[in-house]
């Protein structure tokens, strides 16, 4: 089994406005499928998003409110970035997924309001805890195969020194307190060459963007019934039965 994890938001419960930090696990079952049906969707949209990559502009200030070049870089397409998209590409993009039935979607949902103080000053710490947490209730509840797990993860938001301290933590953990016998990996990459946590990034921004503005109902609703969505794991209101 390999996840392919991305996040959204940010582990601050000081920011009124940053309520919930999202993390998406992406399990696939078919690689190279999903792989294939990511080229055409980038293909197929490709001026859009490349538009969608350019500087956005307030009309009454002429403030920048969103810089370019996180999707292109001198005009070449890098990668997928659900903050770049607007509402009607990431419609697009759930209408286009949702119709492949080669991977299933697990959303960790964190209320940064019922955290304390102490447990929010190390980020790493709560992303390692609450992940555990995470696959300890899946794994024990039946939604993920007990079995040998690779995790893929974006580099980009974890230091370097700290990259040990998760697998280790998940093997010693996991196994020590009975939820399973099997191996986790975890590796880094740089996402631009890893299209299928591009994809679960956009996933996580979508759920984020949902909770933050209310919108996006359909979209979610469609997740639901295709039973692409599996299950939202709540922290710290969920824990392992």
């Amino acid at each position: 089994m390999t996840l392919y994890i991305d996040e959204s938001g940010s582990i601050n419960n000081h920011m009124p406005d940053n309520k919930y930090f999202i993390i998406a696990l992406i399990n696939v079952f078919g690689k190279e499928s999903l792989r294939k049906a990511y080229k055409r969707f980038v293909s197929a949209n490709y001026d859009r998003l490349y538009k969608l990559d350019c500087d956005r502009v307030h009309p009454q200030s002429g403030k920048v409110v969103k810089e370019s070049g996180k999707m292109f870089a001198r005009g070449k397409f890098q990668e997928l970035k659900g903050s770049k998209f607007d509402k009607e590409m990431k419609q697009r993009f759930v209408e286009f997924f949702s119709r492949r039935q080669s991977f299933e979607i697990f959303y960790i949902k964190i209320n940064n309001e019922k955290m304390s103080d102490v447990f929010c000053q190390n980020k790493a710490r709560v992303f390692n805890y609450v992940l555990r947490s995470a696959l300890e209730y899946l794994i024990k509840n039946e939604y993920l195969p007990n079995e040998n797990c690779s995790l893929q993860l974006d580099e980009r938001n974890e230091k370097t020194d700290s990259r040990m301290f998760l697998v280790n933590y998940l093997n010693t953990e996991l196994v020590m307190n009975g939820t399973t016998e099997a191996f986790f990996n975890v590796d880094y990459y740089d996402s631009k060459t890893n299209s299928l946590i591009q994809i679960a990034d956009v996933f996580a921004n979508l759920y984020y963007s949902h909770l933050k503005t209310g919108g996006y109902e359909e979209e979610m609703k469609i997740l639901n019934d295709t039973g692409i969505l599996r299950h939202i794991f709540e922290f710290p209101a969920e824990l392992p039965s």
